[in-house]
């Protein structure tokens, strides 16, 4: 899924520039090292499926990727090479772990797997034993940092990959021996505190990430778990200056925390970015009607044109605020794009009904830019559609499935979600979700009867 935020774009020339480097210091670094060139061969191969045959469902440029295949080579080299030490000790564990954390893909990490394979195995002199085992270690470490809230569990699945690492490598040495498992079992104990050792280490992870954070632009779930955070200094703000705001918030989390974990979204992205979504409020929160106490219309006596300046002003308010207390870009995307360019509606048909032969249309939209994500476009999708469920006299299950579904059609016509990868099915999952959640919402109660005077 895309978690990148906007970046820096490189032209093809300087793409193309790029990984040429890489591949000519890496080969001579090769060549020096007397190494095996077959994990350049297998990087080229990597490089063609992510971007060209299948491209991988994460957005990262091959500057980026090259980046960390040296990252990983430079690694490898200094651990085998300069340390002296044995093949299993090259940290395939840590680095796939960071992969897993940062791109949130375990169809990439799959993919650095196996370039570890092939890196372990050439620097040992074509060992296949080494290259199997750090693959085994790197893949289960993979699935098991997957999408974790704790810091703890990154440490108990580097652990944890460390001991399958060894018992990997402790099966295909027996098997490679004449007796095999004849002999007994007798663990090779220097070779269990290597893979331990390899699967402690992986903890670095944890201090060198917000580094690795800022480099790529984006945001890992233990970060997130720190900007969920409600005494966060800038959602103290929302709950004291804009408390309509911020309960409305709060709904929109449900339902996109819900709605993304039935697609396979990260939920806690799409929970942290409904937080924020609609923080620009606070510059004005009188202005927008779940902040107006007694039901006053303060917009009754500006014209259209002011009204509309007013309410789509907060995406940009919010965009400041945001880089002002130095929120990840990440979330600043859902600030950015949870109105996309849809029309400010209210004011519009308004300005239509003072000036009809005006053509308005354009002037009354949001700037944009569309929703780039399947989490921003959730997110959008939940803030239009909790709005205009409070409108609703009688929230029956049929009328709350009935505006569901026509927010969702009509996003989906208008093409607002056209840059977002979800698929018709995942609009679908979406509906149903948010539809159980508001009944769930708008459940009825009974009437209790009074006490009778005594």
């Amino acid at each position: 899924m895309k978690i990148f935020s906007e970046k820096k774009q490189f032209d093809i020339f300087s793409q193309i520039f790029l990984t040429a480097i890489f591949f000519i210091v890496s080969g001579v670094v090769f060549f020096k090292y007397s190494i095996d060139i077959s994990p350049l061969i297998f990087a080229l191969l990597l490089l063609l499926y992510t971007f060209y045959f299948k491209k991988v469902d994460v957005v990262i440029y091959p500057h980026d990727l090259c980046l960390l295949a040296a990252l990983a080579v430079f690694v490898s080299i200094f651990t085998a090479i300069t340390l002296r030490l044995p093949g299993y000790a090259i940290p395939a564990i840590g680095f796939t772990i960071l992969i897993t954390l940062l791109f949130d893909s375990l169809e990439f990490s799959f993919l650095f797997s196996l370039f570890f394979f092939s890196l372990g195995a050439s620097i040992e002199g074509g060992n296949l034993s080494v290259g199997t085992s750090l693959f085994a270690g790197a893949l289960s470490a993979a699935l098991l940092s997957f999408r974790v809230r704790k810091r703890f569990e990154v440490i108990k699945a580097g652990v944890a990959a460390g001991f399958i690492q060894f018992l990997v490598a402790f099966v295909i040495e027996k098997v490679k021996t004449e007796q095999g498992f004849v002999s007994g079992f007798r663990p090779d104990l220097n070779l269990l505190i290597i893979c331990l050792l390899n699967g402690i280490a992986a903890s670095v992870v944890l201090v060198i990430l917000p580094i690795f954070e800022y480099i790529f632009r984006v945001v890992t779930n233990p970060s997130l778990l720190e900007l969920s955070d409600l005494n966060h200094p800038l959602l103290r703000r929302l709950i004291l200056e804009a408390p309509g705001t911020y309960q409305h918030s709060l709904v929109v989390a449900n339902l996109s925390e819900s709605a993304a974990e039935s697609i396979g979204a990260n939920a806690l992205l799409a929970r942290v970015g409904s937080y924020y979504h609609d923080i620009g409020k606070m510059i004005k929160p009188n202005y927008f009607v779940e902040n107006i106490i007694g039901f006053k219309d303060i917009h009754k006596d500006l014209k259209p044109s002011m009204s509309k300046l007013i309410i789509t002003n907060h995406v940009k308010d919010g965009v400041d605020l945001a880089k002002k207390y130095r929120i990840n870009p990440r979330i600043i995307d859902f600030i950015s794009e949870h109105h996309g360019k849809t029309l400010v509606y209210f004011f519009y048909q308004r300005a239509k009904e003072l000036e009809p032969q005006v053509q308005h249309e354009e002037e009354y939209r949001y700037g944009g830019p569309k929703p780039q994500s399947k989490e921003t476009a959730i997110v959008s999708l939940a803030d239009t559609i909790e709005a205009l469920s409070r409108t609703v006299d009688e929230p029956t299950p049929s009328r709350i499935e009935e505006i569901v579904r026509e927010v969702v059609r009509k996003r989906f016509m208008e093409g607002e979600l056209d840059e977002s990868n979800l698929t018709l099915k995942d609009l679908e999952k979406i509906t149903q979700k948010f539809t159980h959640v508001l009944n769930a919402l708008f459940h009825t109660r009974i009437n209790y009867p009074k006490d009778e005077p005594r």
